[in-house]
């Protein structure tokens, strides 16, 4: 690559030291202080007549993903808005330096540019691109705007149609072909060159033109133009306000992007406009708690994903034979994802040869319809047929690098599948991993002989396993590092987020679902009955998506799921009647609080859930699907029946009190996992409720809610009032280090 005479060309990669990495190009105080240099110099140096800013020297990978987010949590507007001590430039600075450059600046963009990135290209007289580019604004989503100049440059350019729908959806897809169409692209490196070459060629031609013309380039020059399809401007924002979740909802930052876009063609001038995004952005910044949640959630994430070594298995670089026991609804998940991820073989296996036909069946339908929508190539799509194999005996297995067991919930049929492998599995480093969602790993892995524990692990998906982004990395007592790492490298190659927990019933996610659903249905039966009592929707619609913000109330969850579930669980437990003899199970303690009403719905009425059209509501083919809640006339009677002789018979309770009842208890049981070391850190139990349990984003995980948006000390003094008025449920006595966290502030 030969570079013209006249031409200076300013990588974003330099400014970054090398002790420090920074693979994505992320601008940081480094990297803006070295690019303002490098661009004022060009600017002062006579010889030189137009600059190309490219995100490496050679042209490859990312221009930009943008500002450094890690300065977000500073004084200093994150370093987009506000001026840094010693002269260090803002983002902003620096798009008003590219603007007002007395030489034209061509953009080469290449991989993503996004956020800060996409705006420093917007301050430029020019951009080009190659086809691997990808561009967008996502500060939405960590509960932002752009704040450097993003929502008055992209509507000058683009129009506010476009500006709108990729600011306010926070889009970090849009291609080169689409950059071209909307008018953001000036030109595509052709075929038989780089982007740089294709840079150069626009950097010879700009240097040439008047004045003039530079000036009709820099888009602060510019008004808003017209909609193309006629619809006035001030409309399509108040369409676009209408799509946006209520502010109060987790629609706080989407809201912002409107009322900043909205100031491009409403205020007098250009400058107007950015002070109108800067004070916009500030807010968001310092006051939003919606914000602050957003952005817990996306460290919290990048940190639970990011192991301390790095496997050197071959699974960890997505090569292996794969097994998955089981061709339910589990293990058919299970394998589409590892068949997406390109690992292969996959064999399903399942002694029941129809269960098995009908999850190979499934799996290829689902391959199918991906491909259809454009999530899956045609070559993928092929390899991935031809890597998915089915078998119904174990030795089937007898290659794999990796096994996920993924039958139902007994441990005594997990124990001697494992027994088996152990035997059969010819490969003595195989990962041999549970899909367990409750049992004891130690007691699956004791089937083993004891070379092999180490590496067994549990390895928890969450149904729909090729839908839902977690799995909890269940630690076994005797389960290696390597093991660990290897999984954890795994879940990320499959597009699934690896949080290790360590072993317990429940783990983390299920054991703090149990005094939430629990205290769900004791409040309901509690405060029930009659016709002015609580009923089963008031706890739903005060959980639910409508108020508190889960995507769905706990009744509506095991609808979901299935009532027998729970029930079994319960049996397991030993806590259950026995229906023949009447005998209270021995587990049941005299002074436990319990109600029998989720027993009886299940044993007595066969009110399964959603999959038999009766649970805790009723539900009918005709009417959404069968999935729609109705209320039902036999759970009403039943409700009667075990509430009558509660002493809150037919008393409604606030939504926050019913909040406070259900939730405050998961939170304390979270605070009792992190005191026994079950979860290393509080964020880990926030991103599990999070893509597990469908926590709301905006209020950053029950921990965070907690602490930031509640407070500890009211969440103690809560516990602490229930569990006097409790005493039988030993969820709501405090955790101590709750009582710690309280004490020191």
């Amino acid at each position: 690559m030969s570079i013209p005479s006249g031409v200076a060309v300013i990588a974003i990669s330099n400014g970054s030291p090398p002790s420090i990495p920074n693979p994505v190009n992320a601008l940081s105080a480094h990297v803006r202080q070295y690019l303002q240099t490098a661009i004022v110099n060009a600017l002062k140096d006579p010889s030189i007549l137009a600059i190309v800013l490219v995100g490496r020297p050679d042209g490859k990978g990312v221009f930009s993903a943008g500002a450094d987010i890690k300065e977000f949590s500073g004084n200093s507007g994150g370093s987009v808005t506000t001026s840094e001590p010693g002269g260090i430039p803002t983002l902003n600075d620096l798009a008003h330096l590219m603007e007002g450059s007395s030489k034209p600046i061509i953009a080469a963009l290449t991989g993503a540019c996004l956020g800060g990135g996409m705006e420093l290209a917007l301050a430029a007289q020019y951009r080009v691109a190659d086809k691997s580019l990808k561009y967008g604004l996502p500060e939405v989503k960590i509960g932002l705007i752009p704040g450097a100049g993003g929502t008055q440059r992209l509507p000058r350019l683009c129009g506010v149609r476009y500006a709108l729908d990729v600011i306010v959806r926070g889009r970090i897809n849009c291609s080169s072909a689409e950059g071209m169409k909307c008018g953001f692209l000036d030109g595509v490196a052709k075929n038989d060159e780089t982007v740089v070459d294709c840079a150069m060629r626009w950097a010879s031609w700009a240097a040439k033109l008047p004045p003039i013309t530079l000036e009709s380039r820099r888009l602060c020059n510019r008004s808003v133009p017209n909609d193309a399809e006629g619809m006035q401007n001030e409309d399509m924002c108040g369409f676009a306000l209408q799509s946006c979740p209520p502010k109060r909802a987790g629609g706080e930052s989407a809201r912002a992007t409107v009322e900043s876009i909205r100031a491009s063609f409403e205020v007098s001038s250009f400058t107007e406009g950015m002070e109108v995004e800067k004070n916009v952005f500030n807010d968001l910044l310092y006051h939003s708690l919606q914000g602050r949640a957003y952005r817990h959630i996306f460290f919290a994430e990048r940190s639970s994903s990011s192991g301390k070594r790095k496997s050197t298995n071959p699974l960890a670089k997505g090569k292996g034979t794969i097994g998955v026991i089981g061709a339910g609804t589990m293990g058919r998940g299970i394998a589409i994802s590892f068949l997406k991820a390109g690992y292969g073989p996959v064999i399903l296996l399942d002694v029941n040869a129809k269960g098995l036909e009908a999850g190979v069946k499934y799996i290829q339908q689902t391959l199918q319809i991906d491909a259809k929508k454009g999530r899956l190539s045609p070559s993928k799509l092929k390899a991935a047929m031809a890597c998915l194999k089915s078998s119904t005996a174990l030795s089937a297995l007898a290659s794999c690098d990796l096994v996920v067991e993924a039958v139902f919930e007994n441990l005594g049929v997990k124990r001697d599948i494992f027994s088996k492998l152990d035997s059969i599995v010819k490969k003595e480093d195989a990962l041999l991993l549970s899909n367990t969602s409750t049992l004891d790993v130690d007691a699956i892995s004791s089937s083993l002989s004891p070379q092999r524990r180490q590496f067994c692990a549990g390895m928890h998906f969450f149904s729909p396993a090729h839908i839902m982004k977690l799995v909890e990395v269940v630690r076994g007592k005797d389960t290696s590092a390597d093991t660990l790492e290897t999984i954890r490298a795994v879940t990320k190659l499959i597009r699934k987020i690896p949080i290790v927990v360590g072993n317990c019933d429940g783990f983390v996610g299920n054991r703090m679902m149990h005094p939430y659903t629990t205290e769900s249905t004791l409040t309901l039966v509690g405060h029930g009955g009659g016709e002015a009592g609580l009923t089963i929707s008031d706890v739903d619609s005060a959980i639910g998506p409508k108020y508190f913000g889960m995507a769905l109330g706990p009744f509506q969850v095991s609808d979901v799921a299935g009532n027998d579930i729970g029930y079994n669980i319960r049996r397991e437990k030993g806590i259950l009647r026995d229906p023949k003899t009447g005998q209270v199970g021995k587990n049941r303690s005299p002074g436990m609080r319990y109600t029998e009403i989720a027993d009886e719905m299940v044993e007595k009425m066969g009110r399964l859930g959603q999959k038999v059209q009766k649970g805790w509501y009723n539900y009918d083919l005709k009417v959404g699907k069968g999935r729609k809640p109705l209320p039902s006339t036999e759970m009403q009677q039943l409700l009667d029946k075990y509430s009558k002789d509660s002493p809150s018979r037919g008393t409604k309770l606030e939504k926050d009190e019913i909040v406070q009842r259900v939730l405050f208890p998961l939170v304390n049981e979270g605070f009792k996992i992190l005191e026994e070391g079950i979860a290393s850190d509080p964020s880990d139990i926030d991103i599990i409720y999070l893509y597990g349990y469908g926590w709301p984003a905006y209020r950053g995980g029950p921990m965070f809610w907690a602490d930031n948006e509640v407070g500890l000390p009211i969440v103690l003094d809560k516990l602490e009032e229930l569990h006097t008025k409790h005493p039988g449920s030993e969820y709501f006595r405090p955790s101590e280090l709750l009582r710690d966290c309280v004490k020191k502030g």
